[in-house]
């Protein structure tokens, strides 16, 4: 719906809104209507939607907001698939990284100093 359109305040007939000012409309005229806040429900699905709280089952089934309802995977089928994964073969081998670098004992760490900074021991 284009933003600038027109739309009808369900608290008062006479108010007539923007579409992009309505959420905004529809707190202050839920609060200065108490009367006939009480009588209209907020659609579970979109919250710009206030129906007569008779028709709201009626506004839920037919709501063109409403998203398809998704269900929870069957657990017997999330136990077959777990049981068919198998993880890829690992191509890493860390003990052989080691010792082709060879390392030698790092120098002692001291905040604030980098290791052209360090002192040279004297023998």
């Amino acid at each position: 719906m284009e933003p600038d359109a027109l739309v009808q305040c369900p608290y008062d007939r006479s108010h007539q809104v923007r579409v992009s000012r309505l959420p905004y409309h529809l707190v202050r005229c839920q609060q200065n209507n108490p009367q006939v806040s009480r009588t209209l429900a907020t659609c579970p699905f979109n919250a710009r939607h206030r129906v007569p709280r008779a028709l709201l089952r009626a506004h839920v089934a037919s709501c063109p907001d409403k998203l398809p309802l998704e269900l929870p995977p069957d657990p017997e089928d999330m136990a077959k698939a777990a049981h068919t994964w198998q993880p890829p073969p690992c191509q890493e081998d860390w003990d052989a990284e080691l010792s082709e670098l060879e390392l030698e004992e790092p120098p002692p760490f001291i905040l604030q100093v980098t290791k052209g900074d360090l002192p040279v021991p004297c023998h």
